[in-house]
């Protein structure tokens, strides 16, 4: 039996994410510590992009071009195609990449290297994930506590000094869409559809069918003769359900 996607396109898309994190994983250490002379110096690997885009220039933005125009190469030239359904020309992962002829070399262990390519990279991924987590919640992942982690922005904190006071922080901007619809714009639209039935004619766990406005709904009590009722109308897209 065939199952799609084939064990071919599986393999290929983990060891193209697990190539592209472990440059990305070296790249963030790396970078943390030094940064290449004559380029923008940014030690915060979550700010990089936003510096190499609007701070530094025609030599940020020709290097990203430089980067987008490589990987548009390498994903054209070695698209895997066909490998959807398993009859894909190359052997997943397999660029044809071996400037130093390794492979070629005696004794060589081509299987042991292609595994061991393979835990890196799965390795790797998970580095990415820990420092993403770590960076969205400090202190959430151990050894990477300070490792330009940011804090969630506190609501309403007070600053200040004790000879001036507490100075409270300027209120939060609402949506033009949020002033708008205020509540007390919404609820006078709302309207209250009698259903035809009393509190006492309603038993625990009694149901009732109903047609109010058009839909299908459910009047009942619960176990311990809470009254609720459910409509058969999705809340998302409006339909029958």
């Amino acid at each position: 039996v065939m199952v799609y996607p084939h064990v071919q396109w599986l393999r290929e898309a983990e060891l193209k994410h697990g190539r592209v994190c472990m440059l990305a994983f070296v790249g963030m250490i790396v970078q943390s510590a030094c940064q290449i002379p004559g380029l923008p110096q940014e030690p915060d690997w979550s700010k990089t992009l936003e510096t190499m885009l609007f701070e530094s220039g025609q030599v940020g933005q020709l290097s990203l071009l430089q980067v987008a125009i490589f990987t548009m190469f390498a994903e054209g030239r070695f698209y895997p195609e066909d490998s959807w359904i398993g009859q894909m020309k190359r052997e997943p992962g397999d660029l044809g990449f071996d400037p130093l002829k390794w492979s070629k070399r005696p004794g060589f262990d081509l299987k042991k290297s292609q595994l061991s390519e393979l835990k890196n990279g799965r390795l790797a991924m998970i580095g990415i994930a820990s420092i993403f987590a770590n960076h969205a919640i400090p202190g959430s992942v151990p050894f990477l506590t300070g490792f330009y982690a940011r804090k969630p922005e506190q609501k309403g904190a007070a600053t200040g000094s004790a000879l001036c006071g507490k100075t409270g922080a300027p209120a939060a901007q609402t949506s033009k869409t949020e002033r708008r619809y205020t509540t007390q714009v919404i609820l006078p639209a709302l309207q209250w559809i009698k259903t035809g039935l009393k509190l006492g004619e309603l038993q625990a766990t009694e149901l009732r069918a109903k047609n109010l406005a058009g839909v299908d709904v459910l009047v009942g009590k619960d176990g311990s003769g809470k009254l609720f009722c459910v409509a058969n109308l999705c809340p998302h897209i409006g339909t029958p359900m």
